[in-house]
């Protein structure tokens, strides 16, 4: 379950791209990779560890900013396409600046308490496992709220739905898409700080939470929060499963035939629509 919210922050903040820009931002596993580095830079300066979370996700939120500045609006009139492959560049591009800065071998973060377990009746977890998923749930709440009971959230759904229109209707797309950006960025900081304090960090953690993450998105659906929640948990109980009942050995290729299974069967999705170009 925790390993599944993991995947689903992450298809979520895939998701919010989608739907503000209709491009497939194929970088968003640095952005994770780069919340956990920015953690242990922080954890490592004499400030409290709560004031080093906050700092590493509104770097990562400020990183989601530049990025659209930089990479998506030059190329937001042509192909979608072309944007996916700058974010491929992109990710290539990162992962060899954090292997420059931070180095070859696995770093380690402090841990988030000093309690080893908690146990709910017969069921044992980790601090770590508890706070992934109550984050997880905390931060789908905010969502739906933000989206559905606010004025912001109105003109972020507008911007998504038809840019042309809400421009037309006084809002400012680019500035909303700008915010979606940011979001994006910083949900994905905060699952490179969820994942710091259980995993060893190193630059390639990201491609391989990118991966489930995407599978995830196309198990929900593309466009679909709920969607992308369902496909979260679903990998994370496929993995689960697969390495108690057969062989941790091959999780990720069952898991990746599950992809195909999907591209091929039912590319909509669970919850989601058929990926398009849009215009």
């Amino acid at each position: 379950m925790a390993m599944g919210c993991i995947y689903a922050l992450v298809g979520l903040a895939f998701v919010l791209i989608y739907n503000a820009s209709g491009g497939l931002n194929f970088s968003q596993g640095e952005f994770v990779m780069l919340g956990a580095f920015v953690l242990y830079t922080t954890t490592a300066m004499p400030i409290p560890y709560w004031l080093a979370v906050v700092i590493t996700i509104a770097a990562v939120g400020l990183l989601g900013w530049v990025f659209q500045k930089l990479l998506f609006y030059p190329l937001k009139d042509r192909s979608f396409l072309y944007f996916v492959i700058a974010t491929i560049g992109f990710s290539i591009l990162v992962r060899n600046l954090a292997l420059i800065i931070w180095g070859p071998n696995p770093l380690k973060v402090p841990a988030l308490t000093s309690a080893d377990s908690i146990r709910f009746g017969s069921v044992v977890l980790s601090p770590e496992n508890v706070a992934i998923i109550v984050v997880t749930a905390v931060l789908l709440l905010a969502q739906y709220l933000l989206f559905f009971h606010t004025d912001l959230g109105r003109r972020l759904r507008a911007t998504a739905q038809n840019p042309q229109m809400a421009q037309l209707l006084g809002i400012y797309p680019r500035r909303m898409i700008g915010i979606t950006f940011i979001m994006s960025g910083a949900i994905a900081g905060v699952a490179g700080v969820l994942l710091a304090p259980i995993f060893l960090i190193d630059t390639d953690m990201g491609a391989a939470v990118l991966l489930k993450a995407f599978i995830a998105v196309v198990i929900g659906g593309f466009g679909s929060i709920p969607g992308v929640v369902i496909g979260g948990i679903a990998v994370g109980l496929i993995e689960i499963l697969t390495a108690v009942y057969i062989s941790s050995v091959y999780k990720d290729a069952i898991c990746i035939a599950v992809l195909i299974v999907f591209l091929v069967a039912f590319p909509r999705g669970l919850l989601g629509e058929a990926i398009k170009e849009r215009g």
